[in-house]
């Protein structure tokens, strides 16, 4: 018997908290999407067989190996493309993980999982929407009791995600990253007071329902945050990004950069989703960008786990 494995991808809204405070450094939110996504088969075989991973398959080899597991044959349908901003590094590893703990009869829980791999060392958003869906704000890392919710909503079902993936370098790998985010440092206080301020208002406008201010609370934390990494990254986006934005805020659409990008991303009415799409192709074109734009409907649970005889 073999088992499926099927993800979402974590659009990340940014950050609440950045510090030292309260024996916390990182405190995060975001969102979880249908597509693109991880799809993952396993079934018992002898030794160890993986199929489709490409690139990524030292990676999934040395979590396996950390996890201890062998005896698996694996095969990926479907992968998250890396280092453009959706999470792909922790939605692939659970998937892995959690694929061969149940064709090995093991069944490991994903949050556990999450913490033998090393995930969360920034943040436990990736993990948490592996298990929970939706939207979640994390309670802060480090947490010696793994991934911990501050809040988990439902997200509305009539919303959609448009996201834009402009044709320039991706972002920060597994490797790049801790490098910068390995010690936070103290906020300015005009970070810090849109940071905090706006997640509490996305926050409240998801339980709500409220499409607008949802999307003024996600233009809030985003300043906090970029304000924050502005000397990294070269402003509140990402040089390299920034004349998007400039021309999606234009034409009155909010765009959010998830992690390090170059992945952005807006929330908006399903039915409307087609006419934002058109909008930001043709901003790719006006600013003789290449580029991907995709919609996405969210996704309120987790990673799905289905037996295949």
């Amino acid at each position: 018997m073999g088992v499926v494995v099927r993800t979402g991808c974590r659009l990340h809204a940014g950050f609440y908290y950045a510090g030292l405070d309260w024996g916390v450094r990182w405190g995060g939110l975001g969102f979880y999407a249908d597509r693109p996504r991880v799809v993952v088969e396993a079934s018992r075989c002898d030794g160890l067989e993986l199929v489709g991973f490409g690139v990524r398959e030292p990676l999934v080899r040395q979590a396996l190996g950390v996890l201890g597991i062998e005896g698996v044959c694996l095969e990926a349908r479907e992968l998250i493309p890396a280092h453009v901003g959706l999470g792909s590094t922790t939605q692939l590893l659970l998937a892995v993980a959690v694929a061969a703990s149940h064709a090995r009869g093991l069944r490991l829980d994903p949050f556990d999982l999450a913490v033998r791999l090393g995930r969360g060392r920034v943040s436990w958003v990736g993990s948490l929407l592996f298990k929970l869906g939706g939207f979640v704000m994390d309670a802060g890392t480090p947490s010696p009791l793994g991934p911990r919710a501050l809040t988990r909503l439902e997200i509305p079902g009539d919303w959609a995600f448009v996201m834009v993936t402009p044709g320039v370098e991706r972002g920060f790998s597994e490797v790049e990253e801790p490098k910068i985010m390995g010690k936070p440092w103290e906020p300015s206080l005009e970070a810090s007071y849109h940071m905090s301020r706006g997640a509490l208002r996305l926050a409240s406008a998801v339980a709500r329902g409220d499409l607008r201010e949802a999307l003024e609370g996600l233009r809030e934390v985003q300043l906090g945050t970029g304000l924050y990494f502005s000397l990294i990254q070269g402003g509140v986006y990402r040089s390299s990004l920034s004349r998007v934005v400039d021309e999606a805020r234009s034409k009155n659409i909010t765009l959010a950069q998830s992690s390090w990008g170059p992945t952005l991303y807006t929330i908006t009415d399903y039915r409307n989703a087609g006419s934002v799409v058109e909008e930001l192709e043709r901003i790719l074109e006006t600013l003789n960008l290449r580029g991907v734009v995709v919609v996405s409907k969210p996704r309120n649970e987790g990673a799905s786990i289905q037996n295949k005889s």
